[in-house]
C-alpha cells in the first residue's frame, strides 16, 4: 500500500510539474527568438549589403510572425508563414533574346 501512495504522490508530482516545465521551455524558446530577431534587424539596419539570402529570409519570417501577432483585426484562418526555400546558389545567367530590328517599310523609298 505504501509503494501505491508513494507512486501515485511521484505521477501527481509529475503531473503538476510538466506543464511548468513545458511553458517554462516555451518562454525560454519565444526569448531566444526573439534575440536572434532582434540580432538580424540590427544586423541589417548596420549593413544590408553584408546580409546573406537565408538571414533576410529569416528576417522576413520575424517580420510576418510580428505582424501576425500584433494585427488588430483578426487574421485569417488560411494566412500561413511559409519557410523559404533553401537557396541552392545557382545563378540563372542565360540572357533574354533581344527583340528583332523593325524593318523598313516597302513602299518608302530612300534615295
Amino acid at each position: 500500500m505504501r509503494i501505491k501512495a508513494i507512486l501515485l504522490g511521484g505521477l501527481l508530482g509529475w503531473m503538476l510539474w510538466t506543464p511548468l516545465a513545458s511553458a517554462n521551455l516555451l518562454e525560454v524558446k519565444k526569448s531566444v527568438e526573439e534575440a536572434i530577431c532582434k540580432k538580424l534587424a540590427t544586423d541589417y539596419a548596420n549593413d544590408p549589403s553584408s546580409s546573406t539570402v537565408q538571414s533576410i529570409a529569416k528576417l522576413q519570417i520575424c517580420l510576418a510572425q510580428t505582424l501576425k501577432a500584433t494585427a488588430s483585426p483578426p487574421i485569417p484562418r488560411n494566412f500561413d508563414i511559409q519557410s523559404p526555400r533553401p537557396s541552392t546558389n545557382n545563378v540563372d545567367t542565360t540572357l533574354p533574346t533581344p527583340p528583332t530590328p523593325p524593318t523598313p517599310p516597302q513602299s518608302i523609298k530612300i534615295k
